[in-house]
């Protein structure tokens, strides 16, 4: 039975032999961008993957996920990797799908391709002999947050219930029996380094619509109710709340208009909104959302418009193991050296694997080898090897870690973890931000009865 020095190289050794079809495989995924629970090519691509290397997949897990499971027939923790299969949309990426405007400007295509990589150096027979547990391979849907109209029309037709996936793998019980999860993001830094994170803001999403009543915008606007006006109220004062945020709680606001009225010619009577209300704490998000309710209603009453605010709830604030994170760093000096860890600091960004950490001990590294800026038209991979080949490797040495020598270290880990929510408990939690209200115009003051202009336009 090999030790875990010669487990982790075997491991190694496989994952180099399968260096090339890894990298390109994130290269593939790369150029086919799909926006959540739309991932249906990356999904297969891959399912396929899996397959070849000797795994049984399942598919279709929260509409596009993908999981396949290796039991290694001794008793011990479960350890979760995740890959995520989406990207965002931004048209303007060079990269970007000409048709959807998709981009993968986070770099979730390295975290497949990382993933699959551990995959393949942990299923080799003679490391898994070593091992005691089970380890689950988790290519999971829509981690970005967007689309929210789109998702709450899955919602609506009970094909989920949250709008994240692994919100939907909770809800769904596959994390019911997972002990440790782990995964590696991308960084836009070109560092050769694979730093393990701290902790990011949690986030409440809210999808917006004002309705006024439309009118010649020329010949008579004194008979409409301009709903982009009401919009704009409400963006300025949420802006003026500003203030009122405190530092240490990490507030960032930020609405969208995603439809701004019909013609320029009639008064917009129908205009919708998308934001997110992002915060440190569960607490914190919940007061900076209180503040942006009543700019909502304050927008529609001093216009005289209804507004109608679909709350969901996005993230929980991340707070990654810091154990965890220290037997992470143990393989990555083994690959990489001493100067190749460290930690990240507070994001003030959200990630859904946030809602895994409050169940159990959860690492998320960041991979170097990335330019630009995240979520922006300048990002690119620039490092294929450090964030498929390599990441993938410090994956697989941390679970050889966890698991072998009858898995005492992931036995550990497990007990001395105090998880804040019970899935019970969070699941609540997120039904409890649920909600759909409705505030009635406020009738303006009585117009003229003028008639309109006969004016075409």
């Amino acid at each position: 039975m090999p030790n875990i020095t010669e487990a982790k190289n075997i491991a190694y050794t496989a994952i180099d032999k399968q260096a090339s079809s890894l990298i390109d495989l994130s290269k593939e995924v790369w150029d086919h961008p799909e926006p959540g629970f739309r991932e249906r090519r990356t999904a297969n691509l891959t399912a396929g993957y899996m397959r070849k290397i000797g795994l049984e997949p399942r598919e279709n897990v929260a509409i596009t996920g993908v999981i396949a499971r290796i039991d290694t027939g001794r008793p011990g923790p479960h350890v979760a990797i995740f890959g995520e299969l989406d990207s965002l949309i931004v048209p303007e990426h060079r990269a970007a799908d000409s048709d959807t405007g998709a981009a993968h400007v986070c770099g979730h295509n390295i975290q497949v391709g990382n993933m699959l990589a551990a995959a393949v150096g942990l299923s080799q027979p003679e490391v898994l002999e070593s091992l005691s547990g089970v380890i689950s391979f988790m290519a999971v849907p829509a981690e970005e947050y967007i689309e929210i109209e789109y998702r709450e029309g899955l919602r609506d037709s009970g094909e989920l219930e949250f709008l994240a996936g692994k919100q939907e793998f909770i809800r769904l019980g596959e994390l019911d029996d997972v002990d440790i999860s782990l995964l590696t993001h991308a960084s836009p830094n070109e560092e050769r380094t694979l730093k393990a994170g701290t902790s990011h803001n949690g986030m409440i999403a809210k999808s917006v619509r004002f309705v006024g009543r439309s009118a010649h915008a020329g010949g008579a606007p004194h008979l409409g109710i301009n709903a982009l006006n009401a919009a704009n109220l409400a963006m300025q004062a949420i802006a003026l709340q500003r203030e009122t945020f405190l530092d240490d709680d990490h507030i960032r606001i930020h609405p969208i208009i995603t439809r701004g009225g019909a013609a320029v010619s009639s008064v917009p009577a129908n205009v919708t909104m998308e934001m997110f209300i992002r915060a440190a704490s569960i607490q914190a998000m919940k007061d900076a959302e209180k503040k942006v309710d009543q700019a909502l209603r304050a927008g529609a009453m001093a216009i005289g418009a209804t507004v109608e605010i679909s709350t969901s709830p996005g993230y929980m604030p991340s707070k990654f193991d810091p154990a965890l994170c220290d037997l992470y760093d143990e393989g990555v000096i083994e690959l990489l050296g001493d100067t190749a860890t460290g930690r990240m600091p507070h994001r003030t960004s959200s990630t859904d694997m946030g809602d895994v950490s409050v169940l159990m001990p959860t690492m998320q590294s960041y991979a170097g080898g990335a330019s630009g800026r995240t979520h922006s038209n300048g990002f690119e991979i620039t490092d294929w090897e450090l964030d498929v080949v390599d990441a993938g490797k410090a994956l697989a040495a941390a679970t050889i870690s966890l698991l072998i020598d009858d898995a005492s270290r992931g036995r550990k880990l497990i007990d001395d973890f105090e998880a804040p929510l019970t899935i019970s408990e969070y699941l609540a939690t997120l039904r409890g931000l649920q909600r759909f209200e409705t505030f009635e115009k406020f009738e303006p003051i009585p117009a003229s009865d003028s008639p309109e202009s006969s004016e075409p336009f």
